[in-house]
């Protein structure tokens, strides 16, 4: 059980250009020439979760220990708690329907207008114990893992181990907080690993200590376990593509898709060994590609199973968190030890240390 909490611990913890220069004086931010990189030694605990291409066509890159990272095609900028930044630890980005930017970081919720961050924590914990002081931060009640905004424009954000809120602007109510599997202390503590919606407008959630995958249909949660004999049913992420083909990745258990009736479990492309701790994402060429953070590198689905992504130094993709597109079609890759690459459809380019602030 030991083992089994700390990777769930290290798994959960771990699936906007400046409209004026006035913004930029405000906000102190440096910009840096990509050509001129600081050496910097990262280890394990530096992670870029998420990378997101906003409505400007900039890259962002959220991180574990280093706040976020805005890229506009030339030149990066560091965006951290000496800007206002709520947190240097941020899970996740989203820029919403009015062109404000949410992070998720360990302070909660963080709202970025362009010139100032402001904070909206999240409701207070009512839970206590020995077992969870002993591991906070690492399970955090008051940190953010995942943001969405609905069809309706409501976000539903999901917490390191408080369950699921929504958020409608102004109140927060909470769902699957009492949802899940039992922790040491004999309460739950629902760590929600990912959030999608469907056409339909129906609400999934992945949780990480729950045991499987909640639908809201507008009235009510259904519960899918996918134990199926197959692993455990923790879930490491939940993607959508343009075929409306629900993708999931699981800690142990391979990966799932839902064809909208039924979830099959797919193999690896050596039907041996089972991709584990999956994320997903489909390129504007509808190339789906898929990572593991767990050392099993990059993978590209060809209609059948998925085969290992083979270019130059593709060997060096391990770990990896995140995938994404920007808006010239380059493929950006995140994940441990601060990486970060980018493929322009011939070859990979090491952003890592080009990233970095003098």
């Amino acid at each position: 059980m030991r083992n089994l909490l700390i990777l769930l611990i290290t798994t959960i913890t771990i699936a906007c250009n400046s409209r004026s220069e006035t913004k930029d004086a405000v906000l102190h931010t440096k910009k840096i020439p990509v050509s001129n990189p600081n050496k910097y030694e990262y280890n394990a605990g530096d992670v870029i979760y998420k990378s997101y291409l906003d409505n400007s066509g900039n890259m962002w890159f959220t991180t574990s220990q280093e706040g976020a990272y805005k890229y506009d095609g030339q030149s990066f900028r560091n965006y951290n708690t000496e800007n206002g930044l709520c947190g240097n630890e941020v899970s996740t980005i989203i820029e919403d329907k009015d062109g404000f930017f949410w992070f998720g970081t360990e302070n909660g919720l963080c709202k970025f207008d362009g010139e100032t961050f402001e904070t909206i924590p999240l409701p207070i914990y009512p839970k206590k114990s020995p077992w969870l002081d002993k591991y906070y931060p690492m399970m955090n009640p008051k940190s953010v893992t995942h943001i969405l905004q609905d069809k309706r424009g409501d976000y539903w954000v999901g917490s390191n181990c408080a369950g699921l809120y929504k958020y409608d602007g102004q109140q927060f109510e909470s769902y699957l907080q009492e949802e899940g599997n039992l922790m040491p202390d004999s309460m739950h503590h629902n760590s929600i690993s990912a959030i999608v919606e469907d056409a339909k407008g129906d609400i999934w959630i992945g949780s990480f200590s729950h045991g499987g995958i909640n639908q809201f249909n507008g009235k009510e949660f259904i519960h899918h376990t996918l134990y199926d004999g197959i692993g455990d049913g923790m879930i490491s992420s939940i993607y959508m593509d343009r075929q409306e083909r629900i993708w999931v990745g699981t800690r142990n258990g391979g990966i799932y898709q839902y064809n909208g009736e039924t979830f099959t479990n797919l193999k690896s492309h050596n039907d041996e060994d089972s991709i584990p701790m999956a994320k997903f994402f489909e390129d504007s060429k509808g190339t789906l590609w898929m990572s593991s953070y767990a050392r099993k590198g990059v993978y590209q689905f060809d209609g059948k199973s998925f085969i290992p992504f083979n270019v130059n130094d593709s060997e060096k993709l391990i770990d990896v968190m995140c995938i994404s597109e920007d808006k010239n079609g380059n493929i950006w890759f995140g994940g441990r030890y601060g990486l970060l690459w980018k493929f322009d459809g011939k070859t990979l380019k090491d952003y890592t240390q080009l990233k970095r602030i003098k």
